[in-house]
C-alpha cells in the first residue's frame, strides 16, 4: 500500500500531497511484522532522488514547511532519514560498475544530504553516528574519514574498555582510609561503644559508605571484601543487612568464595571467624548454600572418598589390636603417627565441615540438614566440632525435660535453673511447634548424633 502510494505520489506531485503521505504514514500503527511506514515513503521519495526522478529541493521544502509538516515529527523523521541515508550509501556502493563510472546515484545523495544539513532539518551529529566515515567527507562532515574513524575507535575504547578503577600503582589511598575508619564506626551492637563519635545507627554509616563509593570511585568488588573484613572481625556486626544488600548480591557469593580459596592448600587453616561470616550470611539469606558450596576445598564427592580412606584406616588400626605382628608386617610408629596427624590435620582443612559446625552452632537448622543430606555417607559427628555443636544442640532440646529434677536443680535450687528461660526465635525453630519439649522433640538432631 505504502510504496503504492509513494510510486502514485511521484507520478502526480504535489507538496500537500507529499506532506499528508508523510502525517498519514506517520500517524499509522507501526506492524511488527511489516516495514515501518514512514521509513516506507521516506526511502521511496530518497530513492526517486538517487535515481534522478525527484529533485532535492523539492523534497527539502517539504520538510522545511511548517504548514506541511508538523514539527513534533520532525524527530523521527530525522532520524529515519539518517538510516535511510546509511542504507542508500551501502546499496550504491553495492551496485557501483564501470558503466556506472560518474557515481550521479552517488552525488544526487550528497546533493540531497547537505540541502537537509542546509535547511537544518537533519542535525550533524545525527549523521555521524550513523553514516560510514567515507561518505561523511564525501558531504563534508569531517575533514578526512581516517582521522574521523581513528577518533571513534579512541572514543569507544575510552567509554567502553578503559577501567575506572585504581590499580596497584595508583591507589585511592584516601578514599579507602576513610571507608576502613567509616566501617570501624560501624555499631557491634545496641550498648556498642566503639563508636568514637558516637554513633548508634547503622543507616548512618552504611549511607557515609554509599557516599565514599561515589566520591572516590572505589572498586565496589574491594568495597565488599573490606566490608566482609569487617563484619568477619565484629560477627555481631553482620545484623546490620542494610550494609550488605548495597552490593550486587551475584558478586557476593563470588567474594565470599574467593575468602576460602585463599586457604586451599595453604599450611594455615580456614579460621574460624571466616566460617562463622559464612554462617550468619547463610541464616539471613545474604547467600545460598548452593553458591558457597562450589567454592569449598574439598568438593563433597572428594570429601566422601576421603571420608572412606578414613574409615579403612581407622577398622586397619582396630582389627591390629590384640593381634601380634613380627618382622615386616609390624607397621611402622612412625607411619602410623604421620598417618593420623594427616587425618587430623585434613579434618581441620575440610571445608564444608567447617561451615556446618558454623551453622549448628548459630542452630540455623535448614541449610544445616540441607547441608547433612549432600554429605549423605559422610559421618559428619565423627568430626570432633560438627559433634561437639551437634551435642550441643541435643543438650538444649532436652534441657527444659530434666532441668527440674537434675541434680544441679536440688543441690543450687534456682530460678534459672528449674524454670529454662524461653529460648530465642532462631533457637524455637528447632523444636515442635505448640508441644512440650520433653513430651516431643525432634529426631534430625538426634538421628545426626547417633548415626
Amino acid at each position: 500500500r505504502w510504496h503504492t502510494m509513494s510510486q502514485s505520489l511521484l507520478d502526480n506531485w504535489s507538496e500537500e500531497g507529499c506532506a499528508a503521505a508523510i502525517s498519514e504514514a506517520a500517524a499509522s500503527p507501526a506492524d511488527p511484522s511489516a516495514p515501518n511506514p514512514l521509513k516506507v515513503v521516506l526511502h521511496d521519495l530518497s530513492s526517486a532522488v538517487v535515481r534522478g526522478a525527484l529533485e532535492p529541493e523539492r523534497l527539502v521544502t517539504v520538510l522545511s514547511d511548517v504548514a506541511l509538516v508538523d514539527r513534533a515529527l520532525l524527530p523521527r523523521v530525522q532520524s529515519d532519514l539518517a538510516d535511510i541515508f546509511w542504507f542508500l550509501g551501502l546499496r550504491i556502493e553495492a551496485e557501483k560498475s564501470d558503466e556506472d563510472g560518474d557515481g550521479a546515484p552517488k552525488q544526487q545523495l550528497l546533493a540531497l544530504v547537505a540541502a537537509l544539513l542546509q535547511a537544518e532539518l537533519v542535525a550533524p551529529e545525527l549523521l555521524k553516528a550513523r553514516l560510514d566515515p567515507e561518505m561523511l567527507q564525501e558531504a563534508g562532515l569531517v575533514a578526512s574519514h581516517a582521522d574521523f574513524h581513528r577518533a571513534q575507535v579512541r572514543l569507544n575504547t575510552r567509554a567502553l574498555y578503559t577501567q575506572q578503577k585504581y590499580n596497584l600503582l595508583r591507589e585511592g589511598s584516601e578514599g579507602y582510609s576513610k571507608l576502613v575508619t567509616e566501617l570501624a564506626e560501624l555499631p557491634a551492637g545496641p550498648r556498642d561503644g566503639t563508636s568514637t563519635r558516637g554513633c548508634t545507627r547503622a543507616a548512618e554509616v552504611v549511607a557515609n559508605v554509599q557516599s565514599l563509593i561515589g566520591y572516590f570511585d572505589l572498586d565496589p568488588n574491594r568495597v565488599l571484601d573490606l566490608v566482609l573484613e569487617a563484619l568477619e572481625a565484629v560477627p555481631s556486626r553482620a545484623s546490620h543487612r542494610s550494609l550488605v544488600e548495597l552490593f550486587n548480591p551475584q558478586y557476593l557469593p563470588h567474594v565470599l568464595g574467593f575468602k576460602f580459596q585463599f586457604y586451599k592448600g595453604e599450611a594455615e587453616a580456614t579460621p574460624l571467624s571466616l566460617y562463622a561470616l559464612c554462617g550468619l550470611l547463610l541464616k539471613q539469606g545474604a547467600v545460598e548454600l548452593e553458591q558457597v558450596l562450589p567454592h569449598l576445598e574439598p568438593s563433597l564427592p572428594k570429601l566422601r572418598e576421603m571420608h572412606a580412606a578414613d574409615v579403612a584406616r581407622q577398622v586397619a588400626a582396630a582389627k591390629r589390636i590384640g593381634s601380634v605382628l613380627f618382622g615386616d608386617a609390624k607397621p611402622a610408629p612412625a607411619e602410623e603417627a604421620e598417618a593420623e596427624a594427616e587425618a587430623d590435620g585434613g579434618a581441620a582443612r575440610m571445608q564444608p565441615l567447617g561451615v556446618l559446625s558454623a551453622l549448628l552452632q548459630l542452630r540455623e537448622w535448614g541449610s544445616a540438614s540441607r547441608l547433612m543430606e549432600l554429605l549423605d555417607g559422610v559421618d559428619v559427628a565423627s568430626y570432633p566440632p560438627v559433634g561437639a555443636a551437634l551435642c550441643r544442640i541435643v543438650d538444649f532440646l532436652t534441657k527444659p525435660a530434666y532441668a527440674t529434677v537434675s541434680v544441679g536443680a536440688r543441690l543450687l535450687p534456682s530460678k534459672e535453673v528449674q524454670k529454662p528461660p524461653a529460648p530465642a526465635a532462631a533457637e524455637a525453630r528447632l523444636r515442635p511447634e505448640g508441644v512440650p519439649t520433653a513430651l516431643r522433640l525432634p529426631r534430625a538432631p538426634f538421628a545426626a548424633v547417633v548415626s
